[in-house]
């Protein structure tokens, strides 16, 4: 009988672990519902202005982000960064997400958790879907580097800062991986592991 009960406990494990990582897998065009800050915001999106978009694998905005380099080689794991995603039923114009970095104890959309530099595979703009593929590929596993383990917490996937086509011309080639929740939720406070599975 415990034997049993360890088999079936093993397979609820591994199927927790395989769907999370199958959430943190949004390939190109998954992304929906979002918009940069607007400037009555003072190029900070709020807590209320960041109301949950859809529930799924979100990678990111079809433009892109609006990145300066300067705020790409600023950044570090742990740093936060904050952004309006569209409230639900408004669809999603062809322009770059402006992101802007906050201190993580106000309203963030993204922690980062890794940072990739892109210029040695791409001599000159490779277009949106490449970048964006490099960008999942090379993010992936960072949430389990940056955490230490397995992310077993629900609703928190990884996502990827990477430059738009004018960024890009501007001489952004970085991207920066981070752990954001499915529903594009701001919060407040660190990331944190909660019932993690070991490594």
């Amino acid at each position: 009988m415990v034997t049993f009960v360890a088999i079936i406990v093993g397979m609820i494990t591994i199927t927790v672990v395989a769907l999370r990582q199958t959430a943190t897998r949004g390939g190109p065009g998954t992304a929906t519902r979002l918009a940069a800050p607007t400037a009555a915001q003072g190029g900070a999106a709020s807590a209320a202005g960041a109301r949950p978009a859809v529930t799924g694998s979100l990678t990111g905005p079809p433009a892109g982000y609006a990145v300066a380099p300067t705020l790409l080689a600023a950044l570090h794991r742990g740093d936060c960064l904050n952004w309006a995603p569209y409230p639900a039923g408004v669809s999603v114009p062809m322009v770059p997400v402006v992101p802007v970095r906050v201190g993580c104890d106000r309203p963030h959309i993204d922690e980062v958790t890794r940072l990739v530099n892109l210029a040695p595979l791409f001599g000159r703009w490779p277009g949106a879907s490449a970048v964006t593929q490099a960008a999942e590929t090379r993010c992936a596993g960072a949430l389990r580097d940056f955490a230490g383990a397995i992310d077993a917490t629900p609703h928190y996937i990884v996502g990827t800062i990477y430059p738009s086509e004018p960024s890009w011309q501007d001489g952004a080639r970085s991207v920066a991986c981070t752990v954001r929740t499915d529903d594009l939720r701001a919060r407040t406070g660190p990331f944190r592991v909660i019932g993690s599975i070991g490594a």
